[in-house]
C-alpha cells in the first residue's frame, strides 16, 4: 500500500458464486473476525481487484476432414471455457498460460491444423460520474507498443466541456514512458484530440495515470470505462493483489479454411494469411453490456461535496468542486485507485 496504511489488514476474497463479497457479508465477516484480531490490528475487506485475460483465437482447419466450421468454434469455445475454469487462472498469483491455451485449441479436432491466437489484457476502470478524480490503473505486467500510439485503447465515456462520446489512448514517449490523450471519434473517420495531456502510462510496469477529470457517463454500464493494452509476454501474471480472470465474453473465435492442407490450393496462392501480431485500433470493440443511462450535467452536480465510496469494485474518496477540482488521494495496492481506480 502506497502511501503505508498501518494498523490494517486489507483482505480480499473470492465468493464460490459471483465474483464480488455483498457490503452486509463483509460486515459480517468483519464481526466474525473480531473475536479473532490482533489489539491495535483492524481487518478491512476490499473488492477483488481482476485482471481481464481476452484472446483473439484464429483456428485454421481443414474443410475435406470437417464442413462444419460452426460446431468446431463451439468445440474451441468449450475448452477455452473448461481453462478459464482452472486453477491457473482463477487464482491470486494466478497465471494464463498461452501454451496451455493454444495446444487446447489445437487438440480439439483433428482437421485443426493450427492458430494463430493473440492475448490482450483489460482492467475494468469505475469512474466516478460528476466529479473530478484522478483514476491509477494497473496491469501488474509490461505492455508492449509496437506503435506510436494506440497501444493503449478504451470504452467510450463522455467529460465536461466536451460534446459526444470520449476515448483515450497513449502516445508514445519512449520505450518506457508515454502520454495519455482524450480525443473524439466517428467510425471510418479520423480521430479528433480534444486533450493532448490526460495522464500518462508507464510501458515497463503496465500502469495508467488519469490525471483530474469529470467524467459524467460511460458506454458500459454501471459507470465502467475498459481499458486494453497488449502485454509484452503472452504468459500473463497476476502481480500482488491482482486476481487473473480468463474472459470468454470477449474472447472471439474465427475459423479459417486451410486450402493448402485441403489440398484445395496446394500452391497456397489463396491461403489466408491471418497476421501474428495485434492490429491496432482507436477504440476498444466490447461485447460488455451497453449502458442506457443518459450523461449527468455538469449543472447537476454538487457545487461541493465529499464522498467516501465502496461499491462493487473499487474504493474511493474524493473531494470536489464545480469550478476548482480537488481530490484527496487513496491508494489500493497494485490494481488500486488514486480517487477511483479500476477492478
Amino acid at each position: 500500500m502506497n502511501p503505508p496504511r498501518f494498523g490494517k489488514v486489507f483482505i480480499s476474497v473470492k465468493p464460490r458464486n459471483g465474483d464480488f463479497l455483498s457490503d452486509e457479508t463483509k460486515r459480517e465477516l468483519i464481526q466474525r473476525l473480531k473475536s479473532y484480531a490482533v489489539a491495535g490490528i483492524v481487518p478491512a475487506f476490499v473488492d477483488l481487484k481482476y485482471l481481464y485475460v481476452e484472446l483473439q483465437a484464429n483456428p485454421y482447419y481443414n474443410p475435406s476432414l470437417n464442413d462444419r466450421p460452426e460446431a468446431l468454434k463451439t468445440g474451441i469455445s468449450n475448452a477455452l471455457t473448461q481453462y478459464s475454469r482452472s486453477i491457473d487462472v482463477n487464482k491470486f498469483g494466478g497465471r494464463f498460460k498461452y501454451s496451455k491455451a493454444v495446444s487446447l485449441i489445437d487438440s480439439v479436432d483433428s482437421s485443426i491444423t493450427s492458430n494463430i491466437t493473440l492475448v490482450i489484457i483489460r482492467r475494468n476502470l469505475r469512474a466516478v460520474l460528476g466529479k473530478f478524480a484522478q483514476y491509477e490503473v494497473c496491469f501488474g505486467n509490461r505492455f508492449h507498443t509496437q506503435e506510436s500510439s494506440y497501444n493503449v485503447v478504451s470504452t467510450g465515456f463522455t467529460i465536461e466541456g466536451v460534446t459526444g462520446t470520449v476515448y483515450l489512448s497513449d502516445e508514445v514517449i519512449d520505450r518506457e514512458k508515454g502520454r495519455i490523450f482524450f480525443f473524439t471519434y466517428t467510425e471510418g473517420g479520423t480521430p479528433n484530440i480534444v486533450k493532448k495531456n490526460a495522464g500518462t502510462v508507464d510501458y515497463m510496469t503496465g500502469e495508467v495515470l488519469i490525471d483530474t477529470v469529470n467524467i459524467l457517463s460511460t458506454s458500459i454500464t454501471n459507470d465502467v470505462i475498459e481499458i486494453q493494452a497488449i502485454p509484452h509476454s503472452n504468459d500473463i501474471v497476476g502481480l500482488r493483489d491482482l486476481y487473473v480472470k480468463f474472459d470468454m465474453t470477449n474472447t472471439t473465435i474465427n475459423m479459417v479454411q486451410d486450402l493448402i492442407a485441403s489440398g484445395e490450393n496446394t500452391s497456397g496462392s489463396r491461403f489466408v494469411h491471418t497476421h501474428s501480431y495485434y492490429m491496432p485500433t482507436f477504440t476498444r470493440k466490447s461485447n460488455s453490456p451497453v449502458s442506457t443511462a443518459a450523461a449527468i450535467l455538469p449543472s447537476t452536480a454538487s457545487s461541493t461535496a465529499t464522498s467516501t465510496t465502496s461499491s462493487g469494485t473499487y474504493a474511493t474518496s474524493t473531494t470536489t468542486s464545480s469550478t476548482t477540482p480537488t481530490t484527496t488521494t487513496s491508494s489500493g495496492g497494485g490494481g488500486g485507485s488514486s480517487s477511483g481506480g479500476g477492478y
